[in-house]
């Protein structure tokens, strides 16, 4: 009619003759809200354009076996029944660090890697990745007759391990001893390098 306004009627929710599909006159897919926004089944499984997962910066693609999923180059280090998974990142220093707080090693005694082909490999980041098994120096045993000193009378022999020449000279010192001697003999001691294994010594004032 003439004048009088045309009403749209707004469609209600309710009306089950609507639907969501294509919107013809835009031209962009419809949404299907019944498919999942899971990719490849991993909720977090966002990328970037190169296939890379934003977060994993760590990884570079292109490196190889060198790196592994996670990021980084790791060996596996095995001391008796315990084994660790030791990263070689860093510098010779900080491997040394991560192998001794791995293994809980907190004395002074020196360790070295063995490879399976019995090869001593030194620490540092561009060592073979691989198993390695962690050994101790075993230190140096002596034996230490200790006197009575008034009467200069044996009185018991003690055994100790040395590992470095500063565990020698702590050991000097807390005896009062300028150095060790052999007991059979009259050679004089200056250094943890001259003694002998399963050898009897006397202190040296």
């Amino acid at each position: 009619m003439d004048g009088e306004v045309e009403r749209v009627l707004e469609p209600s929710f309710e009306d089950t003759s609507i639907t969501f599909g294509p919107l013809e006159a835009s031209g962009r897919p419809a949404l299907n809200i019944e498919q999942g926004l899971d990719y490849d089944g991993h909720p977090l499984a966002i990328t970037t354009a190169s296939g890379v997962p934003p977060w994993n910066w760590r990884e570079t693609p292109g490196n190889g076996g060198d790196c592994l999923p996670y990021g980084g180059r790791v060996i596996t280090v095995k001391y008796g029944d315990y084994t660790q998974r030791i990263g070689i990142d860093g510098t010779t220093e900080a491997i040394r660090e991560a192998i001794k707080s791995a293994f809980r090693l907190r004395t002074k005694r020196a360790f070295w890697l063995e490879d399976e082909d019995h090869i001593i490999r030194s620490l540092d980041r561009e060592m073979p990745l691989g198993n390695y098994k962690l050994h101790l120096d075993e230190g140096l045993a002596v034996k230490v007759c200790l006197y009575d000193e008034s009467d200069h009378i044996p009185v018991h022999t003690e055994e100790k391990i040395f590992y470095t020449e500063d565990d020698y000279r702590e050991y000097l010192v807390l005896r009062g001893y300028a150095g060790l001697r052999e007991i059979d003999g009259y050679r004089n001691i200056d250094s943890m390098d001259d003694l002998q294994t399963n050898t009897i010594y006397r202190g040296v004032s």
